[in-house]
């Protein structure tokens, strides 16, 4: 089974509770191991699944020494083939959490009445779920871009995938804070039937200490991250300056020329700092602040490159709005400031957010979404 399939098997186990969603992908990762105890299976209080699907488990949360923590280089070839597989599989397959969470929060904000209306009738809870789905819809499509590179045995898979692993556990925490959020005093009551919310938020937090591969992925990653910046493909950094990416997004989402000019001058620029050999400076801080850039540039590519790939379809990653929306919010990340996203914007996100609670729909990874094109 490859790591799509597995990825689009565990993710309904995942919307029930992490803990069973790793259970799921054990066939493909092995059972996972975290201060010596085994993770795995589910945790019910009375009727109700307790506050974290993890919280019986003991977890050794004591940071791995900075000298201990190996290169992708440097792993073993054993070693690689599971590594690769758990990066890119268990962010992939948790995002089935934050889709369950975020289905959740959009049924809980049309049936709490707040001032003379419901929540999603407040401009800021609008706007604070329109920003939740274009950072789902980032992570969605970073981790299929991450899936194909790893089932195609990409030469550059070791370091690209490290590097959205990293990415992808920081947007599922922030977006799962943010439905937090949305859910208002729901979050803390644990009020059926929301308190799902809660537990995904609590568990999709303690991910990257959770599972091995995951709180390293960034720095194992920082000194090779030359060898992603060198590629060509049509999610590597590279392909925002790529002139028909640029006359892609003219002629048919011109609202986001503006983010994506912006995205493609930060890309040149990281590019020529790893050429310089910014990536192999003694000072590790530099070192994982421009590697964490260029795993955010490789979002915006993965982001295009989806929309190119979906265009003309009823996919909401061919949506040129959802597009947009999804490259404001990397570039605010990548200058540390975040503006709410535009009115238009919003009301397109919120759409989409409440068609896809009414009909069930899940995210899907891989060919079945056609989103990106494998290697």
């Amino acid at each position: 089974m490859s790591i799509a399939e597995s990825v689009e098997h565990a993710r309904p186990a995942f919307q029930r509770d992490v803990s069973a969603g790793l259970d799921a992908l054990e066939p493909l990762i092995g059972r996972l191991t975290v201060g010596g105890t085994a993770v795995g299976g589910t945790a019910p209080d009375g009727d109700h699944l307790v506050t974290s699907a993890l919280r019986t488990y003991r977890f050794d949360t004591t940071a791995q020494p900075a000298s201990d923590i190996v290169p992708v280089a440097a792993v073993p070839v054993a070693g690689v083939a599971r590594a690769i597989a758990i990066r890119a599989a268990v962010p992939a397959a948790a995002l089935g959490a934050l889709d369950a969470a975020l289905r959740e929060s959009v049924h809980y904000s049309h049936s709490r009445h707040l001032y003379g209306g419901t929540v999603l009738d407040i401009p800021h809870a609008r706007s604070l779920l329109a920003a939740t789905l274009a950072d789902a819809l980032t992570a969605d499509a970073l981790s299929s871009a991450a899936v194909c590179l790893a089932d195609a045995h990409a030469p550059a898979a070791p370091v690209a995938v490290a590097l959205s692993a990293h990415l992808m556990c920081l947007l599922l925490a922030e977006a799962a804070q943010q439905v937090s959020v949305l859910a208002g005093s729901t979050f803390y009551a644990r009020i059926a039937p929301f308190e799902l919310i809660e537990q995904h938020v609590r568990d999709l937090a303690a991910l990257s200490t959770l599972v091995p591969d995951l709180a390293d992925a960034l720095p194992s990653a920082a000194a090779a991250v030359d060898a992603w910046c060198g590629d060509t493909g049509a999610t590597a950094p590279r392909a925002l300056l790529q002139p028909d990416v640029a006359a892609a997004i003219a002629s048919d989402a011109p609202g986001a020329v503006e983010a994506h000019a912006d995205l493609a001058a930060a890309a040149g620029a990281a590019l020529a700092a790893v050429e310089a050999g910014g990536h192999a400076t003694a000072d590790p801080h530099q070192a994982l602040e421009l590697a964490h850039r260029v795993a955010l540039l490789t979002a915006a590519a993965a982001v295009i490159d989806g929309w190119r790939q979906a265009r003309g379809s009823e996919a909401i990653a061919g949506d040129p709005l959802a597009m947009e929306a999804c490259l404001r919010r990397i570039r605010g990340r990548v200058v540390r400031r975040q503006p709410p996203l535009p009115t238009d914007l919003v009301a397109r996100l919120v759409a989409h957010a409440e068609a896809r609670a009414a009909s069930g729909e899940e995210m899907a990874i891989g060919p079945a979404r056609a989103t990106v094109t494998p290697l």
